[in-house]
């Protein structure tokens, strides 16, 4: 296995925290892969108590409003390698698509999951999407995890501030419409957020 990147320390900080509360996830959504450390890690981890573990990864490696496309497409080669030689390559599903087609199709097919981990396209209006049909995806007293969501500062390549290129404003948004289905969790970092399905 080969990685240039580590992205998910303080991912891997909160699912041990959910794992700690609520037991291993059975089955793992993960929106936005880039070259697996944290696909390929947690299956490992999860695969030693439940041989039948499934994560299904989604990743169009085609598009970002903060990496350039040859470092996408670079990421998106290394992830493919990096799955072909992986122990427990059957454990994971990568469906190389944009999330709002890779979601649906996984509604289409029953999927439920018990961890949804959210660290795709940061723009508000995709992240909101994907919170959406996250929802349907999620089993009530699952997860779903949103990186980068709890600052509201976000500048583009140009160091123009952009409200609308933070996950905060819509994680805070779908937080507030589905108040009295969720149970806001608190996390030991100052990256992401986190809430649990109550109903």
């Amino acid at each position: 296995m080969k990685y240039t990147v580590m992205f998910h320390e303080f991912a891997q900080r909160s699912i041990q925290q959910f794992i700690g509360m609520y037991g291993p996830p059975r089955t793992v959504i993960e929106i936005g892969c880039f070259e697996g450390h944290t696909t390929f890690g947690l299956t490992e981890l999860m695969v030693q108590s439940n041989p039948n573990y499934k994560h299904y990864a989604i990743d169009p490696y085609d598009m970002s409003d903060d990496l350039p496309l040859d470092v996408l497409n670079e990421a998106g080669q290394l992830f493919m390698s990096n799955l072909e030689e992986f122990e427990y390559k059957d454990n994971v599903e990568f469906i190389h698509d944009t999330s709002w087609n890779g979601l649906l199709k996984l509604l289409h097919r029953g999927v439920k999951a018990d961890l949804i981990y959210i660290d795709g396209d940061h723009r508000a209006e995709t992240v909101l999407e994907d919170l959406v049909l996250s929802f349907h995806l999620i089993d009530v007293g699952g997860v779903i995890l949103c990186d980068d969501s709890v600052s509201w500062k976000h500048q583009d390549k140009d160091k123009r501030f952009n409200l609308q290129s933070s996950p905060k404003l819509a994680v805070d948004n779908f937080i507030q419409c589905n108040w009295d289905k969720v149970e806001v969790l608190t996390l030991n970092n100052g990256y992401q957020t986190a809430f649990r399905k109550i109903k």
